[in-house]
């Protein structure tokens, strides 16, 4: 015997393509939106056909939107890229050991952060941060330069929310200054974020963190 497809499913189906077209209308807009805007869209939109098939009602699916586009709004922060990068040496080897009062020898290599800065510190959705990483690399006398691996990770609310491809780097002995501009979503949340800025060279690494707050 034939079984009849349940209408909720088959109004489900139907709706799909065109949820779904909206999610994808949005990516073709630019990177921006395609991080935090597509992902809230799109997290909307299957949240809604979720709602929609447990409850069979428009409630179900006003729930299950508000609950998708949370989601996606939080994974689309996984898009936000580098949109400039340098970095130089601001300080010779001598010169660390005399600000920073660091030991003249080392049998390996050695990372120090001096200071993790965010610039600047009030910034609207659709603009841009500042993210500056000052630190100190330490080598033994038979090394010229060593692998350095620079990179950022934002949070809030104690979540994660991006990690920034490490800048791979041949970096020589003394202080270090490297810079990256990062792009805030249009439709980012407002709110206090927090940056750990990150140096990493062998088994050696070190920390720190800065803030900003996106406004209005």
């Amino acid at each position: 015997m034939q079984k009849a497809i349940n209408p909720r499913i088959l109004v489900a189906l139907t709706a799909l393509p065109l949820l779904l077209n909206g999610g994808c209308a949005t990516q073709q807009g630019n990177d921006q939106l395609m991080g935090a805007g597509a992902g809230m869209v799109g997290g909307a939109a299957l949240g809604c056909l979720t709602g929609f098939l447990a409850g069979g009602n428009a409630n179900g699916c006003a729930k299950g939107a508000a609950i998708g586009a949370a989601v996606g709004a939080v994974t689309g922060w996984g898009a936000v890229k580098v949109a400039q990068y340098q970095a130089s040496q601001v300080r010779s080897a001598q010169e660390d050991q005399q600000v920073y009062g660091l030991t003249k020898s080392v049998n390996a290599t050695q990372i120090k952060i001096n200071k993790g800065t965010s610039t600047p510190k009030m910034v609207r959705p659709g603009e841009s941060v500042k993210l500056f990483t000052d630190y100190s690399v330490q080598l033994p006398s038979s090394m010229g330069s060593t692998p350095v691996a620079e990179s950022w990770t934002l949070k809030k609310d104690g979540k994660v929310l991006a990690e920034l491809p490490p800048q791979n780097n041949q970096r020589t002995a003394g202080g270090w200054n490297a810079d990256a501009t990062v792009p805030i979503p249009t439709n980012a949340e407002l709110g206090t974020y927090v940056i750990e800025h990150k140096v990493l060279a062998g088994s050696s690494y070190d920390t720190d963190e800065s803030t900003f707050v996106v406004s209005r």
